[in-house]
């Protein structure tokens, strides 16, 4: 284990000597000019972070949150979905097939299931044709601004 630690350690002792004598003059290859850029960039960078972070900590002292911000701002609302039409034609589905469960759990096979099944296919119609007006189904909505808050 001794000789491990020195062999390390004498190892590092050549390797930093070594590197002492064969340095470059200062100016010769651009490296102090990339790194002085380097770290002005750096340093803006700090800056920048550093007033974003005040801007945050402001902003929430007021009462705002990013969150607020995101739910408030213009983009958000531009495009939204409106759900009813398929909400109705869902909820006409569902109401339509659980009546014709009934009329089958209801009825013996014969003329009073037809008939019973007849009027709930219309029941179910007349559910649809109450439905909001789609544009089309198969073309999405052109987004024209939504009512999200001013």
């Amino acid at each position: 284990m001794r000789i491990g630690i020195t062999f390390l350690w004498a190892s590092l002792l050549v390797l930093t000597l070594a590197g002492c004598g064969s340095r470059p003059p200062p100016g010769s290859d651009g490296m102090e000019k990339r790194i002085a850029d380097l770290e002005k960039g750096a340093a803006a960078m700090q800056e920048q972070n550093r007033d974003l972070r005040a801007k945050l900590r402001a902003a929430h002292t007021f009462g705002r949150s990013p969150l607020e911000d995101f739910f408030a701002s213009p983009e958000f609302w531009e495009c939204t979905y409106d759900s009813s039409w398929s909400d109705c034609s869902s909820r006409c589905s569902k109401q339509t097939a659980d009546g014709y469960q009934a009329c089958i759990n209801a009825h013996p096979e014969g003329p009073e299931r037809v008939a019973c099944i007849e009027e709930n296919s219309t029941r179910g119609s007349n559910c649809l044709k109450s439905c909001p007006v789609q544009v089309s189904p198969t073309s999405p909505p052109t987004c024209r601004g939504g009512g999200g808050p001013m």
